[in-house]
């Protein structure tokens, strides 16, 4: 069976070789690009930032140059995968935080060089109803939930299968999914987060990433580039390149 993530993982190898500070998010796409990474002999000359706990400990089983963020280190390239990729006309918008790490990802997104996501074209949607994670301080927790279903929105308290009650970040806050409609989800993004005691959400909007590579499983890939030569206009193409 035709692997796509090890396909994505392949794809992005090359625009790892010359970097030497790399950022790593969190999922099971990045943990396939870790072990293309030690196949290719790749992680033990590059100092590594990833945005959780759990892509730390996988990494530092093959090489010790795992860098804390609290040094201000800034990755050149920074990859990471999505849970949805909303492609509906001139909206290109990712949504992440199925793993937890959202606040991470997005920290590392924002201040990365470059920053590049890759994903399965079943994850790729143009108009439905998606699960949005929102990170809450835990202190506002039933603020924010208040104020969030007198707005509309129906948020439910994500808990864990391993644990009775909700789940905990790395950064020792809680989560709670919302389902909501996909058309202007920046601006909504904007409206949860001036809610005191939201930390983020799991909304990536095209500023945060310069690429998306998608992969089906007929081994064709997909790119959307995006230019940062301006804020104003924003410049998408399209590629593709059959396996």
């Amino acid at each position: 069976m035709y692997d796509t993530k090890k396909a994505l993982a392949e794809y992005v190898l090359p625009m790892l070789r010359d970097k030497k500070i790399i950022g790593l998010g969190t999922g099971k796409t990045v943990r396939k690009l870790v072990e293309v990474l030690q196949n290719a002999n790749l992680l033990h000359n590059k100092i590594i930032i990833t945005s959780s706990v759990d892509t730390d400990l996988l990494v530092s089983r093959y090489t010790q140059n795992v860098l804390s963020p609290l040094t201000g280190a800034i990755p050149e390239i920074y990859i990471d995968s999505f849970d949805f990729f909303l492609n509906s006309g001139d909206e290109k918008i990712l949504v992440k935080g199925g793993g937890g790490a959202l606040l991470r990802e997005k920290i590392l997104s924002f201040f990365s060089t470059e920053r590049i996501f890759i994903g399965e074209k079943s994850k790729v949607i143009s108009k439905r109803d998606v699960l949005v994670p929102i990170e809450i301080a835990p202190f506002a927790l039933s603020f924010v939930v208040s104020k969030l279903r007198s707005s509309g929105l129906n948020p439910t308290l994500r808990e864990s299968n391993g644990k009775m009650g909700p789940i905990v970040t790395d950064n020792g806050n809680v989560l709670v999914d919302v389902s909501v409609e996909t058309s202007n989800l920046c601006a909504l993004e904007r409206e949860i987060k001036s809610i005191p005691g939201v930390i983020e959400t799991g909304i990536f909007c095209e500023k945060l990433y310069d690429m998306i590579v998608i992969a089906d499983e007929g081994g064709t890939i997909e790119i959307f580039q995006r230019s940062r030569e301006s804020d104003q206009g924003k410049k998408n193409s399209t590629t593709y390149f059959a396996r």
